[in-house]
């Protein structure tokens, strides 16, 4: 049971199925979407990987971090400076820079193989309103689970 009242009724990724993120190479999760720092429309945004059960941040990939992520996959398109590609795995190759490994851990230090995993965005302080970018007006980030031996999936 999370340490909060419900809030899915709020945030439709909490409704989503949960998700949990195996040991195989083959298993990894894409995250992507628009860079919002790089459009103007935020200052800073990130997305950061939650453990489900406890909700605890195990880390959080800002724009500084997936910042030209998006020009591998788009090499000579002008609008890939503004986008990211992020890859989420348990064990990342050591020339992927846009990857990060998902630690395992008991508590607030990692998420255990059979534990789902949440995946939060956050966009904050657009320069012309000095609020957050309303949601109407951005595109919204997405991922994507990968994984041979589930037909399962993941529609955050």
């Amino acid at each position: 049971t999370p340490p909060f009242f419900d809030t899915s009724e709020y945030y439709p990724f909490i409704r989503d199925p949960a998700v949990t993120l195996g040991n195989d190479s083959d298993e990894f999760i894409i995250v992507y979407g628009v860079n919002h720092a790089a459009t103007g429309k935020a200052t800073y945004s990130n997305f950061a990987v939650y453990g489900a059960d406890v909700w605890n941040g195990v880390r959080a990939i800002t724009d500084e971090d997936f910042n030209g992520s998006a020009e591998e996959y788009l090499p000579d398109n002008p609008n890939a400076k503004y986008l990211y590609v992020y890859k989420l795995a348990r064990n990342c190759s050591e020339d992927d820079q846009y990857c990060y490994e998902v630690p395992y851990g008991q508590g607030v230090h990692g998420i255990e193989l059979d534990q789902p995993l949440v995946i939060t965005w956050r966009a904050y302080l657009e320069n012309t309103t000095r609020t957050g970018p309303a949601y109407s007006e951005i595109v919204y980030d997405r991922a994507i689970k990968f994984d041979t031996n589930d037909s399962g999936n993941m529609s955050s």
